[in-house]
């Protein structure tokens, strides 16, 4: 599954889908490693339950597991913009990849 998520990511940079980048872990001292990012921004999330619930947009990021080992308060930097994102809050994952929840530092 790495290998196909690493061939989609490679697809999705070449075609301007996705962001060259750097992660770098919580904590002194951290250094920051490079990666690759799928940002979406101002994502709402409905359900089938109450289909007229107001929501509130957020942006998330998709993490590869294979550059790099996110966790909460890391900091990502998109490279093209000097965009900084804080990982607030693991949304989903796999064996593969990771979506969080981000803020803007």
């Amino acid at each position: 599954m790495q290998s196909f998520d690493a061939l989609a990511f490679g697809a999705f940079r070449a075609a301007g889908v996705a962001d060259a980048a750097t992660y770098t872990p919580p904590g002194a001292g951290a250094e920051p490693v490079p990666c690759t990012a799928l940002l979406d921004e101002g994502v709402q999330n409905f359900t089938d339950e109450d289909p007229a619930t107001v929501v509130a947009r957020y942006d998330r990021v998709t993490l590869q597991l294979a550059e790099v080992t996110p966790r909460s308060s890391g900091i990502v930097v998109i490279e093209a913009t000097g965009r900084r994102l804080k990982l607030e809050q693991k949304l989903r994952g796999d064996a593969s990849a990771e979506q969080w929840e981000v803020s803007n530092v």
